[in-house]
């Protein structure tokens, strides 16, 4: 704990859906309780806009693009700039690579800056596939992280044992927080949980597979529709024979949409599959699944993750980023390596055949949730490193 109350600026580059947005709330909704709370964004969407003005939390748009766009950034900079002096933050919290950057730009030109923080939720120099892109963003991390800010968080210990083995981040500026969320969201009544089903036509007995993600080339979605039309049609066996025994779910959106649902087309999966599209009642349609499925080839520590294991469902996902730190092999769920079809549809086979192993597996993951994954833990985390890093910046005195 810092010992004081704090101005902390939480600078994102998109507050709309997804697990960057939810980790960034999870923060304002514990940290504004002890310390006066200001989220800086290129949008909002109009829940988390409610909510944080509930939380008396201000919210302030700066024109935050998520793609390159030289004026625009230039402009979001400035912008940026004015505000940490105006506001004199003592702390600003960067997400996601262009808010990080900016963020860097920005405070590094002030006479009086605050302390930078920043979150790799993930990291081009460990997620991109082509060794080119991977080592520029390698200089682009060991710069941005490991030179110009004061503190960086990761959110598994296995990606800062990958950070510290690149020389990316001195081992005293780099700690691992896993994520976590506000668990009692995912407390839902069984009616909600019918609700759901029945919008979707899903039969009381059918197995409903569940994937939240966006549709984008790092999820690996492609794989799990390959997985999905390796599974026997006659999962499992005691439904009727016109019934789709299985049916998947694929909640989010993003520019693979056409694509993907072409490929389940062409597999003769359309009837199985469904694509449902950016919701907001996430927690709902877990409550109506039976199994979680994650098909990532790059990944840091998947909130969805959490949320399935919140919602006491067994989990199969790739092998990749933190996930072994979240998914007990063979105890809450099972992990698979990744773009490995055949591999994904062999413990998804087995989960949709076995209730009794679905309950098993999902009683045991969301005790682990509880346990490990609760929204107040990684906020209290969050400010022993704020208070770390102040304390090392008041020892070495002006820079």
């Amino acid at each position: 704990m810092t010992g004081r109350r704090l101005r902390i600026a939480q600078i994102v580059t998109r507050m709309d859906v997804g697990g960057v947005p939810d980790h960034v709330m999870t923060l304002a909704r514990e940290l504004s309780q002890r310390h006066d709370m200001t989220v800086v964004a290129g949008e909002f969407n109009p829940g988390h806009a409610a909510e944080l003005a509930s939380l008396g939390v201000e919210r302030i748009e700066l024109p935050l693009a998520r793609l390159p766009d030289p004026l625009k950034d230039l402009r979001a900079m400035r912008a940026l700039r004015a505000l940490l002096k105006d506001k004199r933050f003592d702390v600003a919290h960067t997400h996601m690579s262009k808010a990080a950057l900016l963020g860097v730009l920005a405070a590094r030109t002030l006479v009086r800056r605050p302390l930078l923080v920043n979150t790799a939720h993930n990291l081009g120099s460990l997620a991109l596939s082509h060794r080119a892109a991977r080592s520029v963003f390698r200089v682009y991390d060991r710069v941005l992280l490991g030179r110009a800010t004061d503190a960086v968080i990761v959110v598994s210990d296995r990606i800062r044992a990958q950070v510290l083995a690149l020389g990316l981040v001195r081992p005293d500026r780099v700690t691992a927080i896993p994520n976590g969320i506000a668990l009692h969201r995912f407390e839902v009544p069984a009616a909600r949980a019918a609700a759901v089903r029945s919008a979707f036509d899903i039969g009381a007995k059918e197995v409903l597979v569940v994937c939240v993600a966006r549709l984008v080339w790092f999820k690996g979605l492609d794989t799990l529709i390959d997985a999905f039309a390796l599974l026997p049609a006659d999962l499992p066996a005691d439904l009727p024979a016109d019934l789709p025994a299985m049916r998947l779910l694929i909640v989010g959106a993003g520019p693979l949409q056409g694509d993907l649902a072409d490929r389940a087309a062409a597999l003769g999966q359309g009837g199985r599959i469904t694509f449902a599209g950016e919701r907001g009642d996430v927690p709902d349609i877990l409550a109506a699944a039976d199994v979680f499925v994650l098909s990532s080839v790059s990944e840091g520590m998947p909130i969805s993750i959490i949320e399935a294991m919140a919602s006491g469902l067994p989990t199969v996902a790739t092998d990749v980023g933190g996930v072994r730190e979240l998914v007990a092999d063979g105890e809450t769920g099972f992990v698979v390596p990744a773009r490995d079809a055949a591999a994904f549809a062999v413990p998804l086979e087995q989960l949709c055949r076995d209730p009794a192993l679905r309950r098993t597996l999902g009683q045991a993951a969301r005790q682990h949730a509880q346990a490990q994954f609760g929204g107040a833990a990684m906020a209290a985390r969050t400010e022993e490193v704020y208070a770390r890093a102040l304390a090392r910046a008041q020892k070495a005195g002006p820079e």
